[in-house]
C-alpha cells in the first residue's frame, strides 16, 4: 500500500512539472511531493532496502552527491580571491560595502538549481526502490510511457508545447519507452506461444506501444530537427541490439557482431547530423541561434559561473532589440557556463560508463533485461540531445529522465528484490524461533538494510528545507517581500524615478523575504514617509548581495541616491554594464544620467548615453517620449548634450521635443 501511494505521488509530481510552466511554484510543488515520498520510503521499513543497497554502491553514492556538493560550494564565500567571480569585487566597490566573493554570480539561481537536482535525485532513488519488484517495474514502465505519449501529443498539437523547450526531450523519451514496452511484450508473446500456453495478453500492450511510438516519432519528425530524431533512433538501436543478441546471436562472436553492426550504424548516423563548423562543440548540434551563448562560452571560468547562471548571464550577452530571437543555450553549453568544462566532461564520461554497465547487466539477466537496456539507450540518446537543445534540463523532462534511470538501475541487478525479501523472511523466522545470540555476520545485513534508508532520509530532509523556504514565506508573511515593499515605496517617487517600477516588480527577487506592511500602526505613517527612500535603498542593496547582475536594481539605487553624484555615477555604471540591452530600463536610465552633471562630464558615460539616444531616435520611435521626459528633468549640461546628440541624428525631432517640453512646462 505504501509503495502504491509513493508511486502515485511521484507520478503526480512528474505530471505537474510537465503541465505547469517552469516557475518557483512548480519547482516547490514537485520538490515537496518528492521530499515527502523519499521520507516515507526511508521511515517505513521495506523489504527493498537491501536490494537498493546492492544496486546503489558507495561509488555511485559519491558520484550522485558530487554535483550537489559542487553547487553548494559555489554559493559559499571563497577564501581565495582567485576563485570568486570578479563581479563581486566590482559590486562591492560600487556599493561601498564589502561583499563576500563566491563562484556563482547569482546565489538564488544556484540554490534553485540545487533544489531541482535534489528533486531529480529523489525521483530516481524512489523509483529505484519501487521498481526492485518486477511487477511494479512493469507498471512504472507503462505509466511512464503513458505520461510521455500524452505530453508529446499535447506538445505536438500546441504552439509552445508542454513545458516549452522540453517537448523534444519528452518525445525522445517516449520513443524509448515505447520501444522498451514493445520488446517486453514481444518477449512475453514468444514465451506464452508455446504449446499448451494461455493466449497472450501482451498483444494489446504491443499494439499500444506501437501507436505511442508512431505519435512520438511523428512529433519528432515534424516539430524538431534531425538531431533529436537520430538520438531517438540510436537509443532505440541499443534496445534492439540487446534484443537481437538475446534472441538470435548468443555467444561472444554473436555479441561482437551485433555491436560491430551497431557501431557502424552509429558512425553512419553521426555523419547525417548537421554539425556546425567554426563554433564551440557544446552548440555544434544546435540549429537555433546561439550567438549570445558563443559569447558566454568565450568568457567561461574554470569553476563556472554558478549553477543556473546561464539564464542570468544570457541578457548581458544578447543583442539589443525587442525583435531579437529568443535563445536558450544547449544543455551542454549551460553545464559548461554554470559548472565548468571539467563537470561536462565528467558527466559525459559517467553517461558512457553507465551505458556500458547497463548493457552488461542487461545481457546477464535471464528475464527483464529490457529495463537496463532502456537505461543504456537513454544514456546514448540524451547525451546527443544535450548538445542540440536545452530540453533535458527543464524540470518536467529531468524528472522523467530520473524515473527512467531509477527504473533501469532498479532492475539492473538480477534477484536484488528477491534476495532482500528472502533475507527479511529468514530474519523474521529466526525471531519467531527464539532469541539468537548476536553474532558479527548478522550485523552486516542489518547495516546494509539501514544505510539506504538513512541516505533517503537525509536527501528528503535536504530537499524539504529549501522547499519550505520557497513556499511558506509567501503564505505567512502576506505574500510581500521587502523588495516588493521597496518597489511599492518607489512608486511614490518623482515621475522619472517611478517609470520602471512595473518592470522591477516583474523581476522581484524572491530570495529577499521581508515583513508585511499591512498591519502597521497608522501613527507611524509620517515617520515612514521620511524613511521610504533609505528603506528602499537598503532593500535594493540586500537584493544585490544575492545577485549583483540585477541591472534594474542598480538603476533604482542610482535613482534613489541622486543627492550623491559620485555614488549615482557608480550605480549607473553598474546598471549599464549589467543590463546593457534592456529597453525597459532605458527611459529611467536616460533621466538619471542626464540629470547628473558628474555623469555628463565623464567621457565613458557620454558614449553610453549616445548609444541609448541613437537607439531611441533611429530604431525605436515608439519610445521617443522618453527623451522628452529625460530632457525635462535634465540638468543644464544634460540638456545641452542631449540637444547636440539629437541635432546630429534627427534635427527635425529636436524642434518637436522643445515644443512639446514647452507645452508641458506651461501647464
Amino acid at each position: 500500500m505504501i509503495f502504491r501511494l509513493v508511486m502515485l505521488a511521484e507520478f503526480v509530481a512528474i505530471i505537474a512539472a510537465l503541465a505547469m510552466p517552469e516557475s518557483l511554484q512548480s519547482l516547490g510543488l514537485a520538490s515537496f511531493i518528492l521530499a515527502t515520498a523519499a521520507l516515507v520510503v526511508a521511515i517505513f521499513p521495506s523489504l527493498a532496502s537491501l536490494g537498493l543497497a546492492k544496486v546503489l554502491r558507495p561509488g555511485a553514492v559519491v558520484v550522485l552527491a558530487a554535483p550537489a556538493l559542487w553547487m553548494a560550494l559555489q554559493a559559499v564565500p571563497m577564501p581565495m580571491d582567485t576563485l570568486g567571480n570578479p563581479i563581486w569585487a566590482t559590486a562591492s566597490a560600487a556599493l561601498g560595502k564589502p561583499l563576500a566573493e563566491t563562484i556563482t554570480v547569482d546565489k538564488g539561481a544556484t540554490m534553485l538549481s540545487l533544489a531541482q537536482y535534489c528533486a531529480v535525485l529523489a525521483a530516481a532513488l524512489v523509483t529505484g526502490v519501487i521498481t526492485l519488484d518486477r511487477y511494479r517495474a512493469a507498471q512504472v514502465l507503462h505509466i511512464l510511457l503513458s505520461i510521455a505519449t500524452i505530453a508529446t501529443a499535447i506538445w505536438f498539437g500546441k504552439t509552445d508545447g508542454i513545458g516549452g523547450a522540453d517537448g523534444s526531450a519528452v518525445a525522445v523519451l517516449g520513443v524509448l519507452f515505447s520501444c522498451a514496452t514493445a520488446i517486453r511484450a514481444a518477449d512475453q508473446i514468444a514465451r506464452h506461444s508455446r504449446p499448451g500456453a494461455i493466449a497472450p495478453v501482451p498483444l494489446l500492450v504491443l499494439s499500444t506501444a506501437t501507436i505511442a511510438m508512431i505519435v512520438c516519432l511523428a512529433a519528432l519528425l515534424v516539430r524538431t530537427n534531425s538531431t533529436a530524431v537520430i538520438a531517438a533512433l540510436l537509443g532505440s538501436g541499443i534496445l534492439l541490439s540487446v534484443f537481437a543478441i538475446r534472441r538470435w546471436f548468443l555467444g561472444l562472436w554473436g555479441t561482437a557482431g551485433v555491436f560491430a553492426t551497431a557501431a557502424i550504424l552509429f558512425v553512419a548516423s553521426v555523419t547525417v547530423i548537421p554539425f556546425r563548423t567554426n563554433t564551440d562543440v557544446t552548440i555544434a548540434l544546435s540549429t537555433s541561434s546561439q550567438i549570445a551563448t558563443e559569447r558566454m562560452l568565450q568568457d567561461v571560468r574554470p569553476a563556472g559561473s554558478g549553477a543556473g547562471a546561464s539564464t542570468v548571464l544570457l541578457p548581458l550577452y544578447r543583442d539589443m532589440g525587442i525583435g531579437a530571437p529568443r535563445e536558450r543555450p544547449t544543455a551542454a553549453a549551460a553545464m559548461v557556463i554554470d559548472m565548468g568544462w571539467a563537470f561536462l566532461c565528467g558527466v559525459v564520461a559517467i553517461a558512457m560508463l553507465a551505458a556500458c554497465i547497463l548493457i552488461r547487466r542487461s545481457l546477464s539477466r535471464a528475464y527483464d533485461y529490457v529495463y537496463p537496456a532502456l537505461g543504456a539507450g537513454a544514456s546514448i540518446a540524451l547525451t546527443i540531445l544535450a548538445f542540440a537543445d536545452h530540453g533535458i534540463l527543464s524540470l518536467g523532462a529531468s524528472l522523467l529522465v530520473a524515473a527512467l534511470f531509477g527504473l533501469a538501475f532498479g532492475q539492473s541487478v538480477s534477484g536484488a528484490g528477491r534476495e532482500a525479501m528472502s533475507l527479511e523472511s529468514k530474519d523474521a523466522s529466526d525471531r519467531m524461533a527464539g532469541p539468537v545470540p548476536a553474532s558479527r555476520p548478522r550485523l552486516a545485513p542489518a547495516f546494509l538494510t539501514l544505510w539506504p534508508r538513512v541516505a533517503l532520509a537525509v536527501l528528503g530532509i535536504a530537499l524539504i528545507i529549501p522547499t519550505i523556504w520557497m513556499i511558506l514565506p509567501g503564505w505567512y508573511l502576506g505574500g510581500q517581500s521587502s523588495l516588493a515593499a521597496a518597489i511599492s515605496a518607489a512608486a511614490g517617487w518623482p515621475n522619472e524615478i517611478s517609470k520602471p517600477v512595473s518592470v522591477a516588480a516583474a523581476h522581484e527577487d524572491f530570495w529577499i523575504r521581508g515583513e508585511s506592511r499591512s498591519g502597521k500602526d497608522p501613527a507611524l505613517a509620517a515617520d515612514e514617509q521620511k524613511t521610504e527612500l533609505p528603506a528602499a535603498s537598503n532593500a535594493f542593496a540586500r537584493a544585490l548581495r544575492s545577485s549583483p547582475l540585477r541591472g534594474d536594481i542598480w538603476l533604482m539605487l542610482a535613482a534613489a541616491s541622486k543627492q550623491n553624484s559620485i555614488q549615482t555615477a557608480a550605480m549607473l555604471k553598474m546598471s549599464y554594464y549589467t543590463a546593457p540591452n534592456d529597453l525597459d530600463l532605458l527611459p529611467l536610465r536616460l533621466s538619471v544620467a542626464l540629470a547628473t552633471d558628474a555623469v555628463i562630464r565623464e567621457l565613458e558615460f557620454r558614449d553610453l548615453i549616445k548609444r541609448d539616444v541613437s537607439l531611441v531616435v533611429t530604431r525605436r520611435p515608439a519610445i521617443r517620449p522618453a527623451l522628452v521626459a529625460a530632457y525635462r528633468s535634465a540638468s543644464a549640461e544634460g540638456k545641452i548634450y542631449l540637444e547636440n546628440l539629437i541635432s546630429e541624428l534627427d534635427p527635425t525631432y529636436l524642434d518637436k521635443m522643445r515644443a512639446r517640453n514647452s507645452r508641458q512646462g506651461s501647464r
